[in-house]
C-alpha cells in the first residue's frame, strides 16, 4: 500500500456500525482535544439549496438501493484496487466536490456464514476509488510513523479521489466509533491521514499468536437512502472471524 507523508486532518465527532449492523456510539476527540457529541440528523434548506441531513448516531437501517461485492473473501497480500474514475470537467467549468466521508460504523456479525466483523465508511457524492492490503505497519501520512492499532495483523485502506474535510479544513466526519472495536478478530481501527485526495485508515486484526495466519477479507459497496431523497455511498470491509 502506498503511504503519502502529508498533513493530517483530525476527526470531528463520534459513533459506529456497518451495512445493517448496530453498535453503540462512542466518542473521539474533536479539534483542540474536546470531545463532541454526535450530530443530530436534521434537514432544512438555505434559499433553494437543500442541506443534507447529518448521519444518525446509529447506523441507518434503510434497505440498500444497490449492493455489490467488490472483493470476495480472500487474503489481500498484494494491493487490491477498486476503481471509480473521477474526472473533473474541463476548465472553466467548476469541478464537482470529491466524495467526502461523513460517518464510520462498525458491527459484529456472529450470525453470518462465515462469521465476521464489519467496518463501514459512509461517503457523500459518489463512491471513491480505494485500495487495501495486509501490511507490516500502517503509517501516519503526516509523521511517517506507524499508527497505533490493537492486534498483531494490520490492513491498510486508502481511499483515492476522496476527502474527509470541508473547504475550511474542518472534518466532515460527523459520526465515528471509538478506535477500540473489540470484536473477536477485528480489534481496532486508526486514522492515517487526509490530504490531496487521499484518506487513509488502518485496521488492527488479531490472529493466533506466533502464527502466519492471515484472515480473509471481503469488501462491498452499498448505495443507501438517507431519508431526504439523496444517498449515502457506503464502502464496507469485513474481517472473517477465525
Amino acid at each position: 500500500m502506498r503511504m503519502r507523508r502529508v498533513p493530517v486532518f483530525l476527526f470531528a465527532v463520534a459513533a459506529l456500525t456497518g451495512g445493517g449492523c448496530a453498535q453503540p456510539a462512542g466518542s473521539v476527540p474533536g479539534e483542540g482535544g474536546a470531545t463532541q457529541a454526535p450530530a443530530v440528523s436534521t434537514s432544512s434548506t438555505v434559499g433553494a439549496k437543500p442541506i443534507k441531513p447529518a448521519p444518525p448516531a446509529s447506523e441507518p437501517t434503510a434497505p440498500s438501493a444497490e449492493y455489490r461485492v467488490s472483493y470476495g473473501w480472500g487474503v489481500p497480500a498484494m494491493s487490491v484496487t477498486v476503481n471509480h474514475p473521477f474526472t473533473p470537467p474541463i476548465a472553466p467549468a467548476p469541478a464537482p466536490p470529491l466524495p467526502y466521508l461523513v460517518a464510520i460504523y462498525v458491527g459484529d456479525h456472529p450470525e453470518g456464514s462465515p462469521k465476521y466483523g464489519r467496518i463501514s465508511f459512509y461517503f457523500r457524492g459518489t463512491f471513491p476509488s480505494y485500495h487495501f492490503q495486509y501490511v507490516r505497519h500502517v503509517l501516519d501520512e503526516g509523521k511517517g510513523a506507524p499508527i497505533s492499532l490493537e492486534g498483531n495483523s494490520y490492513l491498510g485502506i486508502e481511499f483515492v479521489e476522496a476527502q474527509a474535510h470541508d473547504p475550511a479544513g474542518k472534518s466532515t466526519i460527523k459520526v465515528s466509533p471509538d478506535p477500540h472495536i473489540g470484536f473477536p478478530n477485528l480489534k481496532s481501527y486508526g486514522f492515517g491521514g487526509d490530504f490531496e485526495g487521499h484518506v487513509t485508515f488502518g485496521l488492527g486484526i488479531q490472529v493466533a499468536p506466533d502464527s502466519d495466519q492471515a484472515l480473509a477479507i471481503r469488501a462491498g459497496e452499498l448505495k443507501k437512502p438517507d431519508g431526504s431523497g439523496d444517498f449515502y455511498y457506503v464502502v464496507h470491509v469485513d474481517v472473517r472471524n477465525s
